[in-house]
C-alpha cells in the first residue's frame, strides 16, 4: 500500500507542474458549451429580416393593398417593404441590396377588374435562401386569392363596371349587387368558416416537462473535458518510459499492479476535478437539483479511470510516441462527434444516435444524461455501473500486460 500511495503522489506532483494542460482540457469544452448554450437559450433570438423593393407603376387602391400585404403581422417583422422606381429597384436587386424586387405594372387594377391576364414581375436575390422563398410564396398566395375573388364575384364586378358613368347607380342596382355578394358569401361560408379540411393538433398526453435543448449539451461537454484530459494523461506512460522508470519497474513484478493502479487513481483524481468543475458550472447555470451531484460526480470519476485506462492501452499498443498520439487523435474526434459531445443524441438521426450510444463515451454520455434529466436521483441502473467498472478493469489489465510484455523495455 505504501508503494501505491507513493505512486499516486508521484504522478500528482508531476502533473501539478503542467497547469496549462489542465486549463486547456477544461477551457475548450467550456468555451464550446458556452457558445452553444448562448445560441440555444438567447432570449432575443434574431429573426431573419430582408428588404422587398416594390415599384408600383399602377398606383391604385388595389395595387396599394398588394404592397401592404407584405408588411402585415409577423411577416412585417421579417420583411421591410420599400417603394422605389423601376430603374432604382432593378439596380439595387442586381447589386444584391434586397431580398426581392416586385414590379406592379401600369393597368394592373383595370386588367384585374376586366378579367384580363396581368403579370407581376418578381426578381429575387439568388445569394439568399429563406426570405426570397417567403416572398415568392406570399406573392403566389396573393395571386391565387385574386384569381378566386375574381371568379367568385366576377358577375358583380362586371355589373359595377357596366353601371359606371356620369349617372350614379340606382339604389335597386346597389341592393341587388349587395344581396348577390351576400348570398355567395353565405354559400361559401360552410367551406371556409371553418375550412372544409380541419387540422386538429392533439396535445401530448405525457405531462413530463420538456428538457431544454441547451441542457442536453451538458453531458457531452463534460465528457469532452474527460476525453481530452484522459488522452493527455495517458501519454504519461511514454514520459515514464523515456525516463527509464518503466525499465526499473518491471524488475519488481509484484509492484507492477500497484504502479498501474496508482497511476490510474492519480489520473482519476485529475480527470474528476476537471469534470467536476464543468458539472458545477452546468448545475449552476441550468438550475439542476444538487441532489443529483453525488451520483453524477461518482459516475464521471469512474468514467475518468475507464477512459484513462483505455487511452493508456492504446498508447502502449504502438511502437513510437508519435504513432501513439496520431492513433488517439484519429479516434478522439470521431468519437466525440458520434458520441454526443458536439450534438446531443436527441438532435441526431436515430440510426446515428444508436451507433453513438454504443461507443464507450456515448454510453457514458447517455447514462449521465439520464441521471441529470431524470425525475429522481440515482437513476443509472446497476448494470451500467457494472459495465463501466468492467471497462475500467479490462483497460488496466491490458496496460499491465503491455508493460510486462515489452513496452517498458522499448
Amino acid at each position: 500500500m505504501s508503494f501505491l500511495v507513493s505512486s499516486i503522489w508521484k504522478d500528482l506532483r508531476r502533473w501539478k507542474q503542467d497547469r496549462l494542460a489542465i486549463v486547456i482540457w477544461l477551457g475548450i469544452p467550456l468555451m464550446i458549451g458556452g457558445l452553444i448554450t448562448a445560441l440555444f437559450e438567447s432570449d432575443s433570438a434574431a429573426k431573419p429580416q430582408g428588404v422587398l423593393l416594390i415599384a408600383d407603376l399602377d398606383d391604385t387602391l388595389l395595387s396599394g393593398l398588394v404592397s401592404g400585404a407584405y408588411s402585415q403581422g409577423e411577416l412585417g417583422d421579417m420583411i421591410l417593404v420599400e417603394k422605389t422606381s423601376a430603374e432604382e429597384g432593378a439596380a439595387r436587386i442586381n447589386a444584391g441590396e434586397a431580398s426581392g424586387f416586385l414590379t406592379i405594372p401600369s393597368g394592373f387594377t383595370a386588367a384585374f377588374l376586366d378579367g384580363r391576364p396581368v403579370t407581376l414581375e418578381l426578381k429575387t436575390n439568388p445569394s439568399q435562401i429563406i426570405l426570397p422563398g417567403i416572398i415568392t410564396d406570399v406573392t403566389e398566395i396573393l395571386l391565387d386569392a385574386g384569381f378566386y375573388v375574381r371568379e367568385l364575384f366576377g358577375a358583380e364586378i362586371d355589373q359595377v363596371l357596366n353601371a359606371g358613368g356620369t349617372t350614379p347607380a340606382s339604389d335597386a342596382l346597389v341592393a341587388s349587387i349587395a344581396v348577390a355578394v351576400q348570398n355567395k358569401i353565405e354559400s361559401a361560408a360552410p367551406l371556409l368558416f371553418p375550412p372544409a379540411i380541419d387540422l386538429e393538433i392533439a396535445d401530448p398526453t405525457d405531462d413530463t416537462p420538456q428538457v431544454p435543448i441547451a441542457l442536453l449539451f451538458l453531458p457531452g461537454m463534460v465528457l469532452m473535458a474527460l476525453m481530452f484530459s484522459a488522452n493527455g494523461l495517458a501519454g504519461d506512460y511514454w514520459a515514464e518510459r523515456e525516463r527509464g522508470t518503466l525499465r526499473r519497474l518491471v524488475c519488481t513484478p509484484r509492484r507492477l499492479f500497484e504502479f498501474i493502479a496508482g497511476k490510474a487513481l492519480a489520473a482519476g483524481i485529475v480527470i474528476t476535478l476537471v469534470g467536476f468543475i464543468t458539472l458545477v458550472l452546468g448545475f449552476l447555470y441550468h438550475g439542476i437539483s444538487w441532489s443529483k451531484m453525488p451520483p453524477a460526480a461518482l459516475w464521471i470519476a469512474l468514467s475518468g479511470v475507464a477512459l484513462f485506462a483505455w487511452f493508456g492501452a492504446l498508447q502502449m499498443l504502438t511502437r513510437t510516441r508519435g504513432a501513439a498520439n496520431l492513433l488517439t487523435s484519429m479516434l478522439l474526434f470521431p468519437l466525440l462527434m458520434v458520441g454526443g459531445s458536439f450534438f446531443p443524441f436527441a438532435a441526431l438521426p436515430e440510426s446515428i444516435a444508436n451507433i453513438g450510444r454504443r461507443t464507450p463515451n456515448g454510453f457514458i454520455v447517455d447514462r449521465l444524461t439520464t441521471e441529470l434529466t431524470g425525475a429522481s436521483t440515482w437513476v443509472i441502473d446497476s448494470q451500467s455501473w457494472l459495465l463501466l467498472g468492467l471497462m475500467a478493469a479490462s483497460g488496466l489489465v491490458i496496460c499491465g500486460w503491455r508493460l510486462g510484455s515489452g513496452f517498458a523495455r522499448g
